[in-house]
């Protein structure tokens, strides 16, 4: 059997929010930017009737005037091969794909979910795009969005965000956008459920945030991963997605033992610490590691913000 699409999506199910908002409240908007930006939408469907990329195109339909984006296929891209790379560089195609990424402010993907994963022409584009000390992707602002599967391509989303820590982007964390039913949702390739239309709004407005951010004050840059020790799975992956909105890359343990049989083996710039593991363990931790930065909280936000103030100390000295 080939691949089982999440099928881009008529699997039954209910769209999954996070952080929506509140009935009553009044549904988000994005701010206009101090200067213009601008988004590269890139879809993972090869499909002409693609929900997910239909979900790209309402995004682009609900920003202001001053963000514009543009929507791209990745119909025609030739498989990544090495050989073919190094006989006659990129190829037009792909040299095309990675100009625009290039000339974009901050990227959103809208991934399907086929096999539990992303989709094979994703996966291939981002191999593309890379490549090379000048990849286009490097440290770039972006947001991931998807339609299908009974999770709304949840796993393809937490598989996206671990390829693209490769060149350090800086995923927006949350909200997420995870819609199932798609069939429901659109109508003539057109989104009509004003609930997703409010969570495609909330996460254009933090990717912009993002994007602001980047301009006025750059995240510091962290030689090496952030090792997170936790036993709580879901603390790890809320904690790993905010520092993947940094362009940090973490490995998660779920002991003080196992941390400390990593050090030796992997290049470890900081460790975020639970503070409910024992305090011995945590202890021996520190000792172990006793030149790192050591932070004791599982708060995304006062990590981030302990995390930034102790590299910018390193880089100025101060």
């Amino acid at each position: 059997m080939g691949p089982r699409p999440g099928n881009d999506s008529k699997v039954p199910g209910a769209t999954l929010r996070r952080n929506a908002p509140a009935d009553g409240e009044v549904p988000p908007h994005v701010t206009a930017p101090s200067t213009p930006v601008h988004l590269l939408g890139i879809s993972g469907s090869l499909r002409r009737g693609s929900y997910n990329t239909a979900l790209l195109r309402a995004m682009r339909d609900l920003l202001p005037n001053d963000v514009t984006m543009d929507v791209t296929a990745l119909a025609g891209l030739p498989m990544y091969d090495w050989d073919l790379e190094q006989a006659a560089g990129f190829p037009p195609a792909v040299q095309r794909l990675r100009d625009q990424v290039a000339r974009a402010d901050g990227i959103v993907f809208g991934t399907p979910e086929y096999n539990f994963s992303v989709t094979g022409a994703l996966k291939n584009a981002i191999d593309w795009l890379s490549r090379g000390p000048d990849s286009p992707l490097d440290r770039k602002p972006a947001a991931i969005v998807g339609v299908g599967g009974g999770s709304g391509t949840a796993r393809s989303q937490a598989h996206l965000r671990q390829i693209l820590g490769h060149n350090r982007l800086r995923v927006v964390a949350t909200p997420q956008v995870l819609v199932t039913r798609g069939t429901e949702r659109f109508a003539e390739g057109r989104l009509v459920d004003p609930d997703v239309a409010a969570n495609l709004t909330a996460v254009a407005a933090r990717l912009v945030e993002i994007i602001e951010r980047e301009r006025r004050d750059p995240a510091p840059q962290v030689d090496g991963n952030i090792l997170v020790v936790t036993p709580r799975r879901a603390a790890a992956d809320r904690i790993a997605r905010h520092l993947a909105e940094r362009g940090h890359r973490s490995i998660i343990v779920d002991d003080a033992a196992d941390a400390i049989d990593l050090l030796p083996a992997r290049r470890i710039g900081a460790i975020v610490v639970d503070p409910g593991l024992p305090s011995t363990g945590r202890a021996d931790l520190r000792s172990a590691a006793a030149d790192l930065p050591f932070v004791e909280t599982v708060e995304p936000r006062h990590i981030l913000d302990a995390l930034d103030a102790t590299f910018r100390s390193h880089v100025t000295g101060v």
